[in-house]
């Protein structure tokens, strides 16, 4: 995606997690037929990606031919994709299908935090080393004459049969809807997005010396309090730092390491 889709979509996934406090699930269900929908009509996707039309009109067009088919905040977060910028038609698709597989991460989230994630993630995984290790499975994934019921079922099968409503979601996903790619690069993808969600969860923190247990517990309770959740902690050692601690949780980092200050000290007096 070029910049100005990327930015779009963040603004889009923003509105989603908004929305999505009640039954992500549904409304990552509810997402994914919008992009169905988008891919199968092209006057529908050029009245949502028209960049002659005003952001409302845009907005409106999504409305008066999906209000009362989804709800309302499925609604919301298409009407604000409607009126966001993209490089190209697809990259509306794109991001409503991207913004669908966070809304099942958020599913997990809830249901079980970073573990649940990971879950959902190891699933994936299992579909993916599988079809990649089968040209058989590679070919019925591939066959067009498969109706998409036999595709999912297909699909969570090499899955392992999933035990997480989120992981059989995807796998059925990436079964009946792999959108001009291949199953198992869709379903890489859909790692690609839950993993930048799981880490979230996960604080990596660098340190110049080991932690004791005290400072690790003191660490972990002021991150918890901090991020408002219960983070895993993943410690490395890295001598070169010299003091102090670097944390890292998701794209924030809080860097107090004496290597660090002393750099920007340098640079001060350069």
């Amino acid at each position: 995606m070029s910049a100005v889709s990327t930015e779009s979509l963040n603004q889009v996934e923003q509105v989603l997690v908004a929305q999505a406090t009640d039954n992500p699930t549904h409304l990552a269900d509810e997402l994914f037929a919008v992009v169905d929908l988008i891919d199968s009509n092209g006057g529908f996707r050029r009245g949502l990606t028209d960049p002659s039309r005003e952001a409302a009109q845009r907005a409106g067009i999504a409305r008066s031919v999906l209000g009362g088919k989804i709800s309302e905040a499925a609604l919301t977060v298409v009407s604000t994709a409607a009126e966001a910028r993209w490089s190209s038609e697809r990259d509306l698709a794109d991001a409503l299908e991207t913004t669908a597989v966070t809304s099942v991460a958020l599913s997990a989230e809830q249901r079980g935090g970073v573990e649940a994630l990971e879950q959902t993630v190891n699933e994936l995984l299992t579909f993916i080393n599988t079809v990649d290790a089968s040209a058989e499975a590679q070919a019925a994934l591939a066959d067009s004459r498969a109706s998409k019921e036999a595709l999912k079922k297909l699909a969570v099968s090499l899955g392992g049969n999933a035990a997480s409503a989120e992981g059989r979601l995807l796998l059925e996903r990436v079964g009946s809807a792999p959108r001009g790619t291949t199953a198992a690069r869709l379903a890489n993808k859909f790692v690609e997005i839950i993993v930048k969600r799981q880490n979230r969860w996960i604080a990596r923190v660098t340190s110049a010396t080991a932690l004791t247990a005290e400072q690790t517990a003191k660490l972990q309770g002021s991150l918890n309090k901090t991020y408002g959740k219960e983070l895993k902690l993943d410690i490395t050692v890295d001598p070169a730092l010299l003091g102090g601690l670097r944390v890292q949780v998701g794209d924030e980092v809080i860097d107090g390491s004496l290597s660090t200050k002393l750099s920007e000290l340098g640079r001060a007096f350069a």
